[in-house]
């Protein structure tokens, strides 16, 4: 698999109940987050795990009251504090983030093919037809709907038109033109989970147990999907779940998906295995020669790589490649028997990027020659310098460091069979100084001796810029680029059948 994600379980159990001691005292009902805030300095051990259960129940409600917290001369109370106070904002921006599209669906005795093109219209998902197994795409359909998610309209809308969807664990990948010996061609690009296809066919549609309340689909695939696997007798268990993030989210990956309570049929809590992933570094590569039609293996620790026309040199690519969008969850049943799920909870922790955020600020660079100033996803500004111009103005000479986009993409695991990684993905951007004067406003420059490099690595870009300014040197320089930032996607599955 090109990916591995990690999955974390909880079974929900009172660690001191486990070991004799006494269950943490509840909080008062009626006790506020500032209350609660305060009871997080306690001298009973029972009252500060209380206020912290207390606090994370309470939700976003609670966020000004930790954020208040952490100014506390208390230590204990500033250290029980953070992580809360992380959780619940992660979470709040998350909702925000993630709230969903509402369509309403009208389409009463319309053509099926014009009714999809419609819908793909409105909703932004990628829908399509298997011609091969849609009899009549000119036949009617009648599907008329309140306002509701993209998700939910999908699947009314197939609902209605006699529609189901259909799940691929490897995606058809375009042949690449070969370059030749002396060239580098790219592997194929592997698409970002919301540009790969829903693939809809003719046939009974199926709710599958999943959540659709946000602009991420999390279902689970049905027992029948090749990707899933199970060993006999054990309770462990893979499921595979199609994670679709609708467009427009700049979703990039999947970091993990974690489950937080797990029912079978029996009624036993489960939990969830894990594995770790695995870095493979496509620059530690060694050559090996096999006979026959095999050509060239660069095979990478790990057994990462791609094979060689022994006769041209050139890469010869895979003609599929994982499907984006299908994430492996390990699971541990409590009954090793069970056939079905009766109820499932976790989260899907995934990234996104936004655009146009502003990762550095220096006031008075001049002040700030020669000290380097860090940002978020490991970038860097130094001032190298502030000089005059013979004649009027002033030059600042900047070195910009940030990861090479290839690196990015390398170790979040986007290598298709080459010992390269794939090109960057789409809907990322580089890094732009800007300059501002001392009243705020945007300053104009002109460009001297600019040239971008890398490290001899090749997994970082040093940028060198002299920004030329007719008067004085700015007030204020910032760095606006990408950021990268995890969501939480809450899930809720009821009645999951086994494989």
């Amino acid at each position: 698999m090109r990916r591995l994600f990690a999955a974390v379980g909880t079974l929900g159990l009172a660690t001191g109940v486990l070991f004799g001691g006494s269950a943490p005292t509840p909080a008062p009902a009626t006790a506020t987050p500032a209350e609660l805030v305060i009871q997080l300095g306690s001298d009973d051990f029972r009252e500060r795990e209380a206020a912290v259960a207390a606090l994370e129940k309470a939700g976003a409600a609670a966020i000004p009251a930790l954020q208040e917290a952490m100014k506390s001369e208390i230590p204990e109370v500033r250290q029980r504090a953070a992580p809360i106070l992380h959780k619940l904002q992660r979470a709040s921006d998350s909702t925000a983030r993630l709230a969903p599209k509402k369509v309403s669906l009208n389409y009463k005795d319309t053509p099926l093919g014009t009714a999809v093109n419609d819908l793909k219209a409105r909703t932004g998902l990628n829908i399509i037809f298997d011609h091969n197994r849609v009899a009549n795409p000119i036949r009617k359909v009648t599907c008329v709907t309140g306002e509701v998610p993209v998700w939910e309209a999908l699947d009314l809308f197939c609902a209605a038109a006699g529609l189901k969807e259909t799940f691929q664990q490897e995606l058809d990948v375009p042949k690449v033109q070969i370059a030749g010996r002396r060239g580098y061609t790219p592997p194929p690009q592997i698409p970002n989970a919301d540009a790969t296809p829903i693939v809809l066919v003719d046939g009974k549609s199926a709710r599958l147990p999943g959540d659709r309340a946000t602009a991420v689909r999390v279902i689970a695939l049905p027992p029948s999907f090749p990707g899933h696997r199970v060993t006999l007798g054990s309770g462990d268990t893979t499921l595979c779940f199609d994670i679709t993030p609708a467009p427009g989210l700049n979703w990039q990956d999947v970091n993990a998906v974690k489950v937080t309570r797990l029912i079978d049929d029996a009624g036993r809590p489960g939990g969830a295995g894990s594995m770790k992933p695995t870095f493979i570094d496509p620059f530690e590569s060694e050559v090996v020669a096999l006979g026959g039609r095999g050509g060239m293996v660069f095979v990478a620790p790990g057994g990462g790589g791609g094979r060689f026309d022994p006769r041209t040199g050139a890469p010869i690519y895979p003609d599929t490649i994982p499907n984006p969008r299908i994430v492996a969850v390990p699971l541990k049943l409590g009954t090793p028997t069970a056939r079905n799920i009766k109820r499932m909870e976790g989260v899907v922790l995934g990234e996104i990027t936004l655009a146009n955020q502003t990762l550095i600020t220096v006031i008075d660079p001049t002040k700030h020659t020669g000290v380097a100033h860090d940002g978020a996803g490991q970038l860097r500004l130094t001032v190298l310098g502030v000089t005059e111009i013979k004649g009027g103005g002033t030059a600042v000479q900047l070195q910009l460091q940030y990861p090479s986009p290839w690196s990015v993409s390398a170790r979040r695991g986007f290598n298709p069979g080459g010992i390269w990684p794939e090109a960057p993905r789409t809907g990322n951007q580089m890094p732009v100084v800007h300059s501002f004067d001392a009243n705020g406003k945007s300053m104009q420059a002109s460009f001297g001796n600019n040239y971008t490099d890398s490290s001899d690595d090749g997994l970082t870009m040093l940028q060198h810029m002299t920004l030329n300014y007719r008067k004085d040197a700015p007030a204020k320089l910032t760095v606006v680029g990408p950021r990268a930032v995890v969501v939480e996607v809450p899930f809720v599955m009821e009645n999951v059948p086994l494989p």
